[in-house]
């Protein structure tokens, strides 16, 4: 048997072009001047629109909604690009099991497809395998979500599987394709590599913990 894995805090993971950190109140005024993008938020799943007013912006007290304290398995990442929040990532880990479980999201409609959520996933994946040590990651995205496919599928994710007719959405039962990353892969991948590549990431381990940062499952 496997020992159970030991979480370490919160770090902030330093790329060419972004940062991940732990949330800020200026977080929520970074995030308050984008409008909601339904297209974004159906990432986080079909409940979201049960709840949804047809509103254009998401209100302070939407964004600073007490959702409980942390816990020490769940890592909630601000994403930070030029000094301004623009997203987030979360890595729910098993340390049991070594597994984890992956979102990301940018709610910047500009700063999409220009590559930040492939930066942002290979810090958090090569943090997660090298200083933590899972074994296995894993995500769902929407099967109609091509741009977070392709992105995943750079990151040396791999198609599992497709749960069919998984969640209810107001134009119809949507499916969610299952995606995996496993430490052998990751370590094969950047031994044929060579020099590790742009984005590879800093981690300063024992960072402060700051009000968790909101993310969302569809990079770039």
């Amino acid at each position: 048997m496997l020992d159970r894995l030991i979480l370490p805090p919160l770090p902030i993971l330093g790329g060419e072009r972004v940062t991940l950190r732990g949330g800020r109140d200026s977080d929520i005024e970074d995030r308050l001047p984008h409008p909601i993008d339904p297209d974004e938020e159906d990432g986080y799943g079909s409940a979201w629109r049960r709840e949804w007013d047809g509103r254009r912006y998401h209100s302070r007290e939407e964004l600073t909604r007490d959702s409980g304290p942390s816990r020490p398995d769940t890592y909630d990442w601000a994403i930070e690009y030029d000094g301004n929040c623009i997203g987030g990532a979360r890595l729910l880990v098993d340390a049991e099991q070594h597994s984890a479980s992956y979102s990301v999201g940018v709610f910047v409609a500009d700063l999409r497809g220009r590559g930040l959520g492939r930066e942002v996933t290979r810090l958090v994946v090569a943090w997660a395998f090298d200083v933590v040590g899972v074994h296995r990651i894993e995500l769902e995205v929407m099967a109609s979500n091509r741009r977070a496919i392709n992105c995943y599928l750079a990151c040396g994710f791999r198609q599992e599987g497709i749960r069919r007719d998984a969640q209810l959405y107001p134009g119809g039962w949507k499916d969610f394709i299952l995606m995996g990353l496993l430490q052998c892969e990751y370590a094969a991948d950047k031994s044929t590599s060579g020099p590790a590549p742009s984005g590879a990431p800093s981690c300063v381990i024992g960072a402060p913990l700051d009000p968790d940062g909101r993310s969302a499952p569809q990079p770039e």
